[in-house]
């Protein structure tokens, strides 16, 4: 609720409401000022172009790189579920967890990997758990049976800490770790906390690797709301993870 409030466009409302009410001073239509300009920028792809840079995702893993990472296993992040699918019972997995199971799949055939799928978030209680979800459809519709399950975490951090005690039952210490190329750089921190060699293997980029801003990359798109939210939940969680854990080891 706080990180909804905060974040735009809700953040971007909120100082647009705050400067409303104080118009009569200075102050007023300063705040009025920053938020116009804030939902402004907020809005447009060109944002995305430019948060991409101070993410800097990992570049994309093809099947020789993976084959030949001496990974032992292939950890897949859940990315949330649906609440509204009725054709599925009511809840589903989400586009992105999908998108990060399909390449977790494409990655265990092309290299023999066992695969880990970790997620705890039930959907307000109406559903199994994401990981329970996620080696279901690893079995049933992408043909992978070597599934280990964690299915308890809630958040990044959990998920390694959580899937760490799997993965060494299993002697695994080099993984695989799909995930958003955005959140990527969190999560393969989270992993090597947790004594973990890490290869990203991201899907679902924003941009593409030679991205350069057209002029209608200026003009306001609804889309590019979410992108600009991701990015600064993202830059924001990996500094509130670093103050909290400190740097990884290098």
């Amino acid at each position: 609720m706080l990180e909804s409030l905060l974040m735009p466009p809700g953040g971007v409302l909120l100082v647009l409401l705050a400067g409303v009410l104080l118009w009569r001073r200075r102050l007023g239509r300063w705040l009025l000022a920053c938020g116009l300009l804030a939902g402004y920028l907020s809005s447009i792809p060109a944002s995305i172009g430019w948060l991409d840079r101070l993410v800097a995702p990992p570049p994309p893993l093809d099947v020789a790189a993976a084959r030949a990472s001496g990974a032992q296993a292939v950890v897949v992040l859940a990315g949330g579920l649906s609440g509204t699918a009725p054709e599925y019972g009511g809840v589903t997995l989400n586009v992105s967890t999908l998108a990060r199971l399909r390449y977790g799949a494409h990655l265990a055939r092309a290299t023999g990997l066992p695969v880990l799928v970790t997620g705890g978030y039930r959907d307000r209680g109406r559903s199994a758990p994401e990981g329970t979800l996620m080696a279901q459809a690893l079995r049933e519709e992408f043909g992978i049976s070597d599934v280990l399950v964690e299915s308890a975490s809630q958040t990044t951090r959990e998920n390694a800490r959580n899937s760490a005690p799997l993965l060494r039952a299993r002697g695994v210490s080099r993984i695989l770790l799909v995930s958003n190329a955005w959140h990527l750089p969190r999560a393969r921190e989270a992993f090597a906390r947790e004594g973990f060699e890490v290869v990203a293997a991201p899907t679902l980029y924003f941009t593409n690797p030679d991205y350069h801003a057209e002029p209608a990359d200026f003009v306001p798109q609804p889309g590019a709301v979410y992108g600009v939210y991701y990015a600064l939940h993202e830059l924001i969680g990996r500094i509130v993870y670093r103050l909290r854990d400190g740097d990884v080891a290098s």
